[in-house]
């Protein structure tokens, strides 16, 4: 029997219909995955069943009973749970606080924090989250403030919970500690829907997928009757096969599906001006040497080599030191240890510092980190690059018409999809704010880029252009280090990565070493992860 049923629902937003007669049904005791990209009309969907928005056509049904004067508090009375990967925390309120939110225990008009942190403990075992209740919320990582909404979700013991990306933050132990509650409520009789654009994840503990596209359900396929290439072909179009590009180049790769950042032109005029700098690095020699790099609290005696032309990663599960590495070597936190660019000493104090020796950085947060997301798409663009657009270095005096240029010059060359310049950037899809938070930095024309988790939360079509640009940029001369949280990413994208285990570089994995099953052995046992 099914608890939720979306019958020919339709919706339209000024005139531009997202959603064409979408039907699927989610079936007691089920965990159903919405798969799509970005765009696909997941979120419309989801905005639908919660009661955030109402159909325009079409009819969703709720245990059997049509949804009438629908809301997302009526939603919530009837047992729908949802955990999203925008999070909905108040930093300045205690986990506890967060996850009995609206019923906080009081006796004269005081809250008794004890009691709640009491009542809130079950819960965060429950979720796999080891942290005091009284400890405020924005004060703990990122993946463990998204278990703390899972937290809250389950305080209302939903009969339908909706994770919506809710997972994109976590590593592989935090992912198999929301796994198991989901495995719970299944064995309970509730029922899951879940997005992620993790689709191991999906396979992992899906019992159905449901493929949307361009707003209208291509498919809905049982778990053992379809396999990874048969939903992305319904998503995008194109093979699994097809997501990486060739680690030696990309002459392979169809040159129209690319962003081609930068051109053939550009490539070899920066040759020519790396040429006569008496600082730069020979191609396919070391442009960065890490020696003992050792940041209080995070990481210990870590050492990389960064040479132009490769993209090396750091894996390892959540919180190893990854993100720290980054962050010293953009200059945001204090570090010791010998850092050498072109063989000679660096002292990389500030993200001034990076920036002056042509290192960019594009955070894990870009909403928080990366982007003015309250400022238009041209503002972010424009803003770190204001050398291009100001004459004489005149920083009161703005060239519009070179601001344009370089505004319409990068959202072509990126493929940001955007309604024009000024749409603002929190409006645009999360791969397109990636895009954007990318871009911003191009001008400059890095040597270094320090990506963390450049694909978080973005969909298979969006993450192959971000694939294929990275390798443009390497081939170009960059020299590219990531972090991620997606073994598949790390093994397709990645000429080496350098595996982090409580602080330190435990492993390193290239050529037919760099496996997905010897980089999950070596981030969760901390040892070499060779035969």
């Amino acid at each position: 029997m099914a608890l939720l049923a979306v019958e020919q629902v339709s919706k339209s937003f000024a005139g531009n219909r997202v959603l064409d007669q979408v039907s699927f049904d989610v079936r007691a005791g089920e965990v159903l995955a919405l798969v799509g990209e970005n765009g696909a009309g997941k979120s419309t969907v989801l905005s639908l069943v919660t009661g955030l928005l109402a159909p325009d056509s079409g009819r969703i049904s709720y245990d059997g009973e049509p949804l009438r004067s629908w809301s997302p508090h009526r939603a919530r009375e009837v047992g729908i749970g949802s955990v999203h990967q925008e999070l909905s925390l108040n930093p300045h309120q205690t986990v506890a606080e967060n996850v009995f939110l609206g019923q906080w225990p009081s006796r004269r008009g005081l809250i008794l924090r004890r009691d709640l942190a009491r009542r809130a403990r079950p819960l965060l075992d429950r979720v796999g989250l080891d942290v005091d209740p009284l400890t405020r919320a924005g004060r703990l990582p990122l993946g463990q403030q998204q278990l703390v909404e899972l937290a809250k979700a389950l305080a209302s013991d939903p009969r339908l919970l909706i994770l919506d990306e809710a997972t994109s933050a976590l590593d592989d132990d935090q992912v198999r500690s929301v796994f198991a509650v989901v495995d719970e409520l299944r064995a309970a009789g509730s029922s899951v829907i879940i997005v992620s654009h993790r689709m191991g994840e999906l396979f992992a503990v899906a019992d159905r997928l449901t493929v949307l596209k361009d707003g209208e359900v291509m498919a809905t396929r049982e778990r053992a009757e379809t396999d990874h290439d048969d939903i992305v072909r319904l998503m995008i179009g194109r093979e699994l096969s097809d997501l990486f590009p060739p680690k030696a180049g990309l002459s392979g790769a169809d040159p129209d599906e690319i962003a081609a950042i930068p051109s053939e032109q550009e490539i070899a005029s920066e040759k020519a001006a790396a040429a006569k700098d008496a600082g730069a690095a020979p191609s396919g020699e070391t442009v960065l040497r890490v020696r003992g790099l050792t940041v209080p609290d995070a990481c210990e005696g870590v050492d990389l080599d960064l040479e132009p032309g490769r993209i090396i990663g750091l894996g390892g599960l959540q919180g190893q030191g990854q993100r720290a590495v980054l962050r010293a070597l953009f200059g945001l936190v204090r570090h010791t240890g010998r850092i050498e660019l072109d063989g000679r000493p660096a002292r990389l104090a500030s993200p001034r510092e990076a920036i002056r020796h042509r290192i960019a950085y594009v955070p894990e947060d870009r909403k928080v980190e990366g982007l003015h997301v309250a400022q238009t798409v041209r503002a972010n663009l424009a803003l770190t690059n204001l050398d291009v657009v100001t004459p004489g270095r005149r920083l009161l005096t703005v060239d519009r018409g070179a601001e344009a240029r370089l505004v319409e010059d990068l959202v072509e060359r990126m493929r940001i999809r955007v309604t024009g310049p000024e749409q603002e950037a929190r409006r645009l899809s999360g791969g397109n704010q990636q895009k954007v938070a990318l871009a911003r930095w191009l001008p400059s024309r890095p040597r270094i880029l320090l990506l963390a988790e450049p694909t978080r939360g973005i969909d298979v079509g969006t993450k192959r252009e971000i694939y294929h640009l990275l390798r443009r940029l390497a081939d170009s001369g960059v020299a590219v280090l990531i972090t991620s949280g997606d073994t598949m990413e790390l093994v397709g994208l990645c000429d080496e990565v350098a595996v982090m285990y409580e602080g330190a570089v435990v492993d390193r994995l290239a050529g037919d070493d760099l496996t997905e099953e010897r980089l999950v052995r070596a981030s969760v046992t901390g040892t070499v992860a060779h035969d």
